[in-house]
This record gives C-alpha cells, sequence and structure tokens, in this order.
C-alpha cells in the first residue's frame, strides 16, 4: 500500500452559502478587480471593472428587491438567459436570501419551460429578452405559483433595485446566514433530449467543490 499526499484545498471550506465568498472578499479586499462587464455601445463596446466591493453592493441591493417582492428562502428562481454579467449578480443575490437557482436553456421549448417551471415549482423566472417573456407567458396560466416574470432587457433589475430600497440591510444579513452548506443552491436540468428534463439538486458544498 502507498501513502499519497493530497494538496490542500485552495480555497477555505465552505461554512455558509456561495453568497459568502462576495461579502467576505468585500471585507478583506474591497479595491480587488473580480469582474469585467461590456459598456457603451453594441458596436463598440469597452469592459468596465467591478471592484470586488461593488459587486457585493450590486448584490445587496437586488437581494433586497427580491424581499421586497416577497421572495423567501427555499424559493425556486429561474433564470432563462445566455451567459452575462447579470447571471453573476441574480444567482448570488438569490443565494443571499436563501432561495435557489434554476437555470433554463434559453433555446428550450415552450413545453420544456413549462415543464421545469412546474417541476420545479418555480416562483420567479428572469428571462432575457421579448421572445423568452413571450414562451414563459404562454404557459404561465398553468403554473399558479409563479408570480414574478423579470425581463433583462427592460430594465427588471433597476426597477427590482428600487422597489427594496426600504428593506434594510440587516436583513439580507439575517437572511444569509441561515443558509448552510448542504443547503440546495441550484436545480440543474438535463437538456430533455431523450424524454422530459430531469433535475438534480445541487448544494452549496458541491459548486463549491469544484474550486477544490
Amino acid at each position: 500500500m502507498r501513502d499519497v499526499a493530497l494538496a490542500p484545498p485552495s480555497v477555505s471550506p465552505l461554512t455558509g452559502g456561495l453568497a459568502d465568498s462576495v461579502f467576505e472578499t468585500a471585507d478583506r479586499n474591497p479595491t480587488l478587480p473580480t469582474l469585467a462587464r461590456r459598456s457603451g455601445h453594441p458596436s463598440s463596446p469597452t469592459w468596465e471593472e467591478v471592484t470586488a466591493v461593488e459587486l457585493r453592493d450590486e448584490v445587496v441591493d437586488l437581494a433586497k428587491g427580491l424581499v421586497a417582492s416577497g421572495i423567501a428562502p427555499g424559493h425556486r428562481v429561474a433564470i432563462m438567459a445566455r451567459t452575462r454579467y447579470e447571471w453573476t449578480v441574480i444567482s448570488h443575490a438569490l443565494w443571499a436570501v436563501g432561495a435557489e437557482v434554476v437555470p433554463i436553456y434559453p433555446t428550450s421549448s415552450r413545453d420544456q419551460v413549462e415543464w421545469i417551471l412546474r417541476d420545479a415549482g418555480c416562483v420567479g423566472v428572469v428571462v432575457e429578452d421579448e421572445q423568452s417573456v413571450m414562451t414563459v407567458g404562454s404557459v404561465c396560466a398553468s403554473l399558479p405559483r409563479l408570480r414574478h416574470v423579470w425581463q433583462l432587457d427592460t430594465g427588471a433589475l433597476e426597477q427590482l433595485v428600487e422597489r427594496g430600497e426600504f428593506i434594510p440591510f440587516t436583513t439580507v444579513e439575517s437572511l444569509r446566514r441561515i443558509v448552510l452548506p448542504d443547503s440546495t443552491a441550484a436545480v440543474v436540468y438535463t437538456s430533455g433530449t431523450s424524454g422530459r428534463p430531469l433535475g438534480c439538486a445541487l448544494s452549496h458544498r458541491g459548486l463549491a467543490s469544484a474550486c477544490d
């Protein structure tokens, strides 16, 4: 039998939820550039750095808007959009209030969208454009639990932030601190090529393990 030495984890063991990393990094190194977002005209875009504290503030402001809209721990909110900056802010804001993310392929059919929203029991869905709004709108009548449809391209996030201005920061902090490593962070569905999409619940610990 051989002794095998394993390298230590590259990140500290998770003690709460995935949103904690945003808050901890902002406290530790607020001016650290953590992300970049595209700005300017689509024909000649520029990239704008986002510091750790700026990201934290965006997450908090959106989390407050989610609370003001009735999003609570254990609620599931779908995101039906291509990869973009808002994905990071939305997912961490949801995790900060104990909610769960349900990704949906933006190319999913009407039937697949209806099935995932119903099977996951989503109370809200974030979509990207008018086409996605029409897809979700065509199935809303059969989804009594679905209460919110937010469209990114029409300023839905800004409206949520404005709605949550009266929510104190301490409310978000209290919700964030009840999230545990084994709490569900996301419910991810298969593409459904051989039948109905199948969902798999992933914990905060499970997703964080990919960083080890």
